[in-house]
């Protein structure tokens, strides 16, 4: 069972909570930060930190750095206002529970949607691809066609000249 951490210090202003949490000579590598907006985990084995925070934080520009056998946390927070805690007291553990259950979902949430995001954003590049492709290829079907052609300027040019595969053997 992990040990709990409870000797982390934070400060905050009136938008921004800033925490300092020791890592207790563990290697940075092992440490496993999960932060979402109501929620904030840190699990370094054998050590498990794990807050319920007072109030929402904006997950997507908070920060987290590690270094110095420290993880120090800049979590920005949604509504300006002083926090009484950093986490939320006196709740039960089944409300701690559906917290924490509410986070994990939101954040599998997020991570699909940005997959989704991405796999989109593939597709339009393969279609703007395909499409510079199909213009390219109509300008050669057309520069082709134009190669057979009764144009004037063409007629001293032997039939072979005239094949666009012959001139790329001669190019080569």
């Amino acid at each position: 069972m992990p040990l709990q951490v409870s000797d982390y210090s934070w400060q905050q202003t009136k938008t921004a909570v800033f925490l300092s949490l020791p890592l207790k000579g563990v290697c940075v590598r092992d440490a496993d930060v999960f932060c979402t907006e109501n929620y904030l985990k840190v699990n370094f084995p054998p050590f498990l930190f794990e807050a319920f925070l007072y109030a929402p934080i904006d997950d997507a520009s908070s920060k987290a750095k590690i270094g110095n056998d420290t993880v120090v946390f800049t979590l920005y927070k949604k509504e300006a206002a002083m926090w009484e805690t950093l986490s939320l007291t006196g709740v039960n553990k089944e409300m701690l529970q559906k917290i924490r259950e509410k986070s994990i979902l939101q954040a599998q949430e997020r991570a699909k949607e940005a997959i989704e995001a991405k796999a989109a954003a593939k597709r339009e590049d393969q279609k703007y691809t395909l499409d510079a492709m199909m213009k390219w290829l109509h300008k050669q079907a057309e520069a082709r066609r134009a190669m057979n052609t009764d144009i004037p300027e063409l007629c001293d040019l032997k039939e072979e000249e005239k094949n666009p595969e012959w001139l790329k053997d001669k190019g080569k």
